[in-house]
């Protein structure tokens, strides 16, 4: 009994060995505003920018008022209060960046766009401690109640975990992993936090506060048109939105993304935009849509894809031609609900074929084709279609 006892006790402690051990090395997505980057050479000879900045991030689905909050720092090596601080304003959107200016000096270009705030904060180019604060009064240490977040950077002597995030440098930021725990920037958030400065942050070798950040991108189906939506919460450099679409892939085949239209984009932005495109999809049931972001230098960025499934593909259907009367163009639709064999002919009165439309294998879905009659003579003609057992004729009449 003692022996199974101390098996049961033995297998407890593993158990909780592995959930500690666990909580330090799974990447954790944090649940409040977080420093997402941080440069400190602003204006020094070989700087990249003139100023030095703080960039916040928020992952979380709402915007947080920032009225009462400030950004505060203390050099490497002191102890007690923080020296200086910057006081917050405004709002950070859901899934959105905040740039915050501090000192400006004479070397390098200016940040890419207006900040959300402007203070006077020299920081360290590459030792320092940064606090993201919901007070406005100074804190004595990093262990203030009021303290949202905390990076020490370089030798500092104070920071979260087991060491400091690297040194910035005159080139190089210093920023927090992606929402995965990624080193990347701005392509999936900034919000991986295990309160570890060490592994919470990377150096970045081409540092550019706010990148396009894409914080929303959906599709809605109206009778047979999609409307995409997308919002981003901040935008530097941004040219614009390539619109594409594909049709949704069946087993064994591959089918290519084609380019179905244009959305300029809003340069550089530090509040969220907002932006919608409406498709009318033609020879398919399911569709999928992405969008290609732009930049002014060319470089180009893809989201993540949406699928789009037309509702109404549950019968066979041939639709009346529009316009009719027509000269000399007229539009023909059809629904087939099954991949099937399709035919489109068109005929004279005496019967005769005088035009065939269509003439091949096609998958389930709507779809449109146009009929130009310029070579004919007025008068009514009929337009049949054959899909699989399913066979329908419609006139239409040609008016020159």
């Amino acid at each position: 009994m003692r022996t199974e006892n101390s098996m049961r006790k033995f297998h407890l402690f593993f158990l909780i060995f592995l959930f500690l051990i666990s909580r330090q090395i799974i990447p954790q997505k944090a649940d409040h505003v977080v420093i997402a980057e941080i440069y400190g050479a602003g204006g020094n000879t070989g700087a990249r920018y003139k100023s030095d900045y703080v960039v916040l991030y928020n992952p979380k689905g709402s915007d947080e008022n920032l009225s009462t909050w400030s950004i505060q720092y203390q050099s490497a090596g002191a102890t007690g209060s923080f020296s200086s601080k910057t006081n917050l304003t405004g709002t950070i959107a859901a899934n959105g960046y905040y740039l915050i200016q501090e000192y400006t000096g004479i070397n390098g270009a200016n940040l890419p766009y207006t900040p959300n705030v402007t203070g006077t904060i020299s920081l360290s180019a590459t030792d320092g401690k940064v606090a993201l604060v919901k007070s406005q009064s100074l804190i004595t240490d990093g262990l203030d109640v009021n303290v949202v977040d905390y990076v020490g950077y370089g030798n500092a002597n104070d920071y979260e975990g087991s060491g400091t995030a690297v040194s910035p440098t005159a080139v190089k930021s210093i920023c927090r992993k992606d929402n995965s725990g990624l080193a990347t920037y701005g392509i999936n958030g900034s919000g991986w936090d295990t309160d570890n400065n060490k592994s919470d942050f990377f150096l970045n070798s081409a540092p550019a506060p706010l990148p396009v950040e894409l914080s929303f991108f959906e599709s809605t189906i109206t009778g047979n048109k999609v409307r995409l939506e997308w919002r981003t919460a901040t935008e530097v450099n941004n040219y614009g939105f390539e619109i594409e679409r594909t049709i949704a892939s069946e087993q064994g085949e591959t089918e290519e993304w084609k380019r179905i239209g244009f959305a300029a984009g809003s340069g550089n932005s530090n509040s969220p935009k907002e932006y919608s495109f409406t498709d009318m999809p033609n020879g398919g049931k399911e569709f999928m849509y992405r969008l290609k972001q732009i930049d002014f230098t060319g470089k180009t960025e893809y989201s993540n894809a949406v699928k789009a499934t037309l509702a109404g593909i549950a019968d066979f259907k041939l639709d009346q031609n529009y316009p009719n009367p027509f000269n000399p163009v007229s539009k023909i639709g059809y629904i087939i609900p099954e991949r099937t064999f399709v035919r489109l002919k068109v005929y004279d009165l005496l019967g005769r074929e005088v035009a065939e439309l269509v003439n091949e294998n096609q998958r389930a879905g709507k779809y449109e084709v146009a009929f130009n009659g310029s070579s004919l003579s007025s008068g009514t003609y009929f337009y049949k279609l054959e899909a699989g057992r399913f066979a329908e004729v419609k006139k239409f009449v040609l008016v020159k």
